[in-house]
């Protein structure tokens, strides 16, 4: 077949080294679907593949080339048809005087508008329109994606500020006791998860609504519209940080030292997503990991947060996801893990190994290696029955 052919022929470092950028010597570039001071965009020679971490985009050569500048999926093959001399019917791209024309921009999932973002949106759209020669259609859609770029920077700097003014408090006896002594982390495990706890929820609050609006609170999803605060019952917070910052939160059921939950609630809970559309629970805990493995190194896929950072002391190269349900579906992400010998370590009950399941499924070209522990239900209940040492 011709794609197959193009990437038989093309390795993602020639095509890089042929658009002139800087590959780093962990194999990162800078990401080329954003400004970024920090590369994040890595390069897997050995499967001719890439991932941004920055994005959660990534592909084969073929992607790269079409991503780069912008164009449909068939012009990047007959352009990379020219390059390779595998046709003589397709036009060579002349880059220094060659601008692409861009396919039509399809809007994502229609969101919300808050009230504060209404005239940012008409005001964006309207000079995209001008002065970039797009359809309306085609300048809402940039508008759109404006506008959930800019709630994410939002909710960047809100978990910061959360999580500064958290740590300033301390983590309160009872919760450190939690984690420490039922949790078996250590201090610097704690420290380098960012854990922090709310130990005053009233306080918490105000310094919340003293420094941000009303709408920056529901955009970081800490308040339901009802103006519940989310984390009131769950005070232990678990963040997920990507690329260097906090992207998401989760809380662990903690109120007034009681681990056990009460009254419904549930043992965990996430942010809510009612009015902010990308705070999903459908994504990997302690994913800026994979940045630093190697291709076919071991990687450990574990439920739940807590497993993760305790095999993570215990030397596995780690990762976990909020519960079987929660396993991100994304193909970008899939095509990601297939550089690495995986390992999925899952709860032994039912539901945890009826996951496992369908999650190799989703590995159909690979094999997943599955454990089961036979005597216990996960990997802190083993380690606290014997080998838990700090």
């Amino acid at each position: 077949m011709l794609i197959e052919e193009i990437k038989s022929r093309l390795s993602i470092l020639e095509l890089v080294a042929k658009l002139g950028l800087k590959v780093t010597n962990g194999n990162f570039v800078h990401s080329i679907y954003k400004s970024e001071r920090t590369p994040s965009l890595k390069l897997y020679p050995e499967t001719n593949s890439f991932y941004c971490f920055a994005t959660n985009k990534g592909g084969d050569v073929i992607s790269f080339y079409r991503d780069y500048f912008k164009l449909t999926n068939s012009q990047a093959i007959k352009e990379l048809c020219e390059m390779l001399n595998l046709g003589n019917d397709f036009r060579l791209r002349k880059t220094e005087n060659h601008f692409p024309e861009v396919p039509a921009i399809k809007k994502e999932k229609e969101i919300v508008l808050l009230d504060s973002e209404k005239e940012i949106f008409e005001e964006r759209s309207s000079i995209i329109q001008f002065e970039g020669n797009k359809t309306k259609e085609e300048a809402e859609a940039l508008a759109q994606k404006f506008i959930i770029e800019q709630r994410e920077k939002t909710q960047v700097q809100i978990y910061q500020a959360l999580f500064n003014f958290c740590l300033k408090e301390g983590i309160n006896k009872e919760a450190l006791n939690y984690l420490k002594n039922e949790r078996c982390l250590s201090d610097s495990t704690i420290e380098n998860f960012k854990l922090f706890a709310i130990n005053d929820v009233e306080k918490t609050i105000r310094f919340l609504k003293s420094n941000f609006s009303k709408d920056q609170l529901l955009i970081a999803g800490l308040f339901t519209q009802k103006d519940f605060f989310i984390f009131s019952h769950h005070q232990i917070i678990v963040p997920y940080i990507e690329s260097g910052q906090i992207k998401y939160l989760r809380g662990r059921y903690f109120y007034k030292g009681n681990s056990n939950p009460e009254n419904n609630f549930g043992k965990y809970i996430g942010l809510s997503n009612f009015i902010a559309g990308n705070l999903t629970a459908k994504r990997f805990f302690n994913f800026d990991l994979l940045k630093r493995l190697n291709l076919n190194e071991k990687l450990f896929i574990f439920e739940g947060e807590f497993d993760t950072m305790l095999a993570t002391q215990f030397g596995f190269n780690s990762i976990g996801i909020a519960g079987t349900s929660n396993f991100p579906r994304d193909t970008n992400l899939i095509s990601l893990l297939k550089n690495f010998d995986l390992f999925l370590f899952f709860d032994s009950d039912e539901a945890g190994q009826k996951a496992v399941g369908e999650i190799s499924k989703l590995f159909s070209d690979k094999k997943v290696h599955s454990i089961k522990l036979k005597r216990f239900k996960d990997f802190t209940e083993l380690i606290k029955n014997g080998k838990c040492k700090l």
